[in-house]
């Protein structure tokens, strides 16, 4: 994809074959510090709000490498001038937009909690959280459960959703105008 840092711009849209979205010259600037292993309720609020920003995407079918969650080529006011040109909805603005993402979102863990999902299916493979890094700057570094199942408890209450199940609340789906899924999963 061509991008704005020149040393990848070359090789990925000069190459014999024709651009490629996989190839580039690997970046030097990487941090080499470990993680902070925190996740304090910004990172887990930026993951929230990433999640719907997503979802509005594929909800009108944008291209996550384009409009991803920094925004590299286009950002969410011309996401909004695009909806309003194309639909003809004059008014509508961002927050509408990202309750749009919230309801898909919803709409998303409702048909999971349909299906018997629950808070003990949101975990990490156990190489993440028990099998620490050999080498490199992150070498002995694990993310721990205490860590992941405290995010989790910031993630469900910022969303609204239940803390014990991670299943979104009748008040929930009800401010979101899906009154009806509560209805249909008994809630």
């Amino acid at each position: 994809m061509p991008t704005t840092n020149p040393p990848s711009t070359t090789p990925s849209t000069r190459r014999a074959p024709g651009p490629s979205t996989t190839s580039g010259w690997p970046r030097s600037d990487w941090p080499t510090t470990p993680p902070s292993g925190v996740l304090d309720e910004n990172k887990v609020r930026f993951t929230l709000v990433t999640q719907y920003a997503y979802s509005i995407l594929d909800t009108l079918n944008l291209c996550q490498f384009d409009w991803g969650p920094a925004w590299q080529l286009y950002g969410p006011g011309p996401m909004v001038e695009m909806v309003r040109a194309v639909t003809g909805w004059e008014d509508v603005t961002l927050e509408e937009l990202m309750r749009l993402g919230a309801r898909r979102v919803n709409l998303l863990r409702a048909f999971n909690t349909r299906e018997g999902f629950t808070r003990e299916h949101d975990t990490l493979p156990p190489r993440i959280v028990e099998d620490a890094l050999a080498d490199g700057p992150t070498a002995g570094t694990t993310f721990s459960r205490e860590v992941l199942e405290t995010a989790l408890d910031t993630y469900y209450r910022l969303a609204g959703w239940d803390v014990e199940t991670g299943n979104p609340t009748r008040a929930t789906l009800e401010s979101l105008g899906l009154g009806w899924v509560a209805g249909q999963l008994g809630l």
